[in-house]
């Protein structure tokens, strides 16, 4: 996934809002949705880029898993929150990127779909794919839901 991952979470977070979830679980989702990809500042700033950001410990479901659990036992709903969304971003990621859910227990990163190098550059592979369509249409909608939440009522 390339550029739906915060739209997807806010979609998620606000599910979440619309069945009496706090501010906390919002914002934690939201968090969560984005959090596994804070890796790319290393990926670009100090490794180069030699390694695939998925293959850092933050794409491991196993840390965000581990922080939902913790965030349970300690009864706080923002961690339980940014473990969900973390999940969820690796999910998505999962439908055309290599996550390996099983790590440490076995190596193997699985995918739904893989994206033909159809062109020169691989983004361009990739937004030429049905997988990018749908990333836009979960932006589109993301941008409904926002605009009808903020306007909602103003115009009477």
């Amino acid at each position: 996934m390339l550029i739906a991952h915060l739209p997807a979470g806010y979609l998620a977070a606000k599910g979440a809002q619309g069945a009496g979830a706090s501010k906390a679980i919002f914002w934690g989702i939201l968090l969560g949705s984005i959090a596994p990809d804070f890796d790319m500042l290393w990926f670009f700033f100090v490794d180069s880029q030699s390694t695939h950001h998925h293959d850092y410990l933050t794409h491991r479901p196993i840390l965000w898993a581990g922080l939902l659990l913790f965030g349970l036992l300690l009864r706080r709903p923002f961690l339980i929150a940014v473990g969900c969304g973390a999940l969820f971003h690796l999910m998505l990621d999962s439908i055309a990127g290599k996550v390996s859910w099983g790590w440490p227990f076995f190596e193997g990163a699985t995918t739904l779909v893989t994206v033909q190098a159809t062109h020169g550059h691989w983004i361009k592979s990739f937004m030429a794919h049905w997988t990018f369509k749908v990333e836009c249409l979960i932006v589109l909608v993301a941008v409904a839901v926002f605009l009808r939440s903020t306007f909602k009522g103003k115009s009477e």
